[in-house]
């Protein structure tokens, strides 16, 4: 990678350094630069060896026009208010209470307003858990999370509230009530992913399995309402706080793709290809919402959820998980009443 200081010297005496008004501001763009373009060269080389994992050829970097992210580093922070816990850069646009280490603070402009986000460098203090206890999670629509385990009975994770969420934002749009969606759907998803991992804790788990296909927003089957109901759901920014979340307690998170393991038998030991693959012939099907018939009756989404753990650790999942996540009755819970 170049050479910071050595590239602010070569570009130092241009217009488009200077019109940055301030040398702090003008470095932290060049080190940004630098950075974007070093992804895309890795990204491109990374492409001619197997184009197979990308959608289409990496493009390079540009600049943003609008709404476009400004970096704090150590240097553009005042030292004083620091030793005193408080994060302020030298020109003085805001102020974060944080005794932590931290790496830097990135300020992200939205149409509704800014979000200032501080990027710690020390998340995994307690090192890699000893646990040996392992959950399955399947993501849904009504169901957020159907979450299975090999140490307590299955957990559903209501997800129609984020469906009214939206449904309430698109029969009223405005600036004002998208950035009131934001932050209404940041703070389930935070309350999801806190009880999810602080589960994990209580019972001594230390791997989480999360079924996920790429691209599975743009190749997706479904009816319109459902599609629309599905598409407004950010489901990447749970994603991220479920894998910082489980860091911080050295709790390992694996993603897998999930083909059919909505239709394959959990019970019945039915194959699960990957998608392209050819399809076998399922031993039952989804009779209707929460209910998958085969010789005996299942909830649906446990039943994908366990698929999702054979996906990983394959037919281990019939020594450990049986007993609890098919006898017990599977709970509902809304993650903001049971924090409450």
């Amino acid at each position: 990678m170049p050479d910071l200081n050595m590239l602010v010297q070569l570009v130092h005496e241009e217009d488009c350094f200077k019109n940055l008004h301030n040398t702090k501001t003008a470095k932290q763009t060049v080190r940004k630069v630098i950075t974007d373009w070093w992804n895309f060269k890795k990204a491109l080389k990374a492409f001619n060896r197997d184009p197979s994992g990308f959608e289409k050829k990496p493009r390079p970097p540009h600049y943003k026009e609008r709404l476009a992210q400004v970096i704090f580093y150590n240097e553009t922070i005042k030292k004083k208010p620091l030793k005193q816990g408080v994060i302020t850069p030298t020109n003085g646009c805001f102020e974060i209470k944080s005794v932590r280490k931290f790496k830097q603070v990135v300020i992200t402009p939205k149409t509704s307003g800014f979000v200032i986000e501080v990027q710690y460098e020390e998340l995994l203090k307690k090192g890699k858990s000893k646990a040996k206890g392992v959950c399955c999670i399947d993501i849904g629509l009504n169901t957020l999370c159907a979450i299975t385990s090999d140490q307590h009975a299955p957990v559903l994770v209501n997800g129609r509230i984020i469906k009214s969420i939206n449904q309430w934002f698109n029969k009223h749009p405005s600036k004002r009530n998208g950035r009131k969606r934001y932050w209404r759907l940041e703070n389930y998803f935070h309350h999801v992913s806190k009880m999810i991992v602080a589960n994990c804790v209580f019972f001594g788990i230390s791997k989480i399995i999360i079924g996920k296909n790429d691209g599975w927003k743009q190749a997706m089957k479904m009816r319109r309402e459902t599609r629309q109901a599905f598409q407004y759901v950010p489901y990447y920014r749970l994603f991220e706080k479920i894998k910082y979340k489980a860091a911080m307690e050295g709790i390992e998170v694996i993603f897998t793709e999930e083909a059919y393991t909505s239709k394959a038998s959990f019970l019945d030991h039915d194959p699960l290809p990957k998608y392209g693959e050819a399809v076998p012939q399922f031993s039952g099907k989804r009779v209707k919402r929460g209910m998958y018939k085969t010789f005996r009756p299942i909830h649906a989404d446990v039943n994908g959820s366990l698929n999702i753990g054979r996906k990983v650790i394959g037919d281990k999942v019939y020594e450990t998980f049986l007993d609890r996540s098919i006898a017990a009755m599977p709970v509902t819970i809304n993650p903001l009443k049971l924090t409450a």
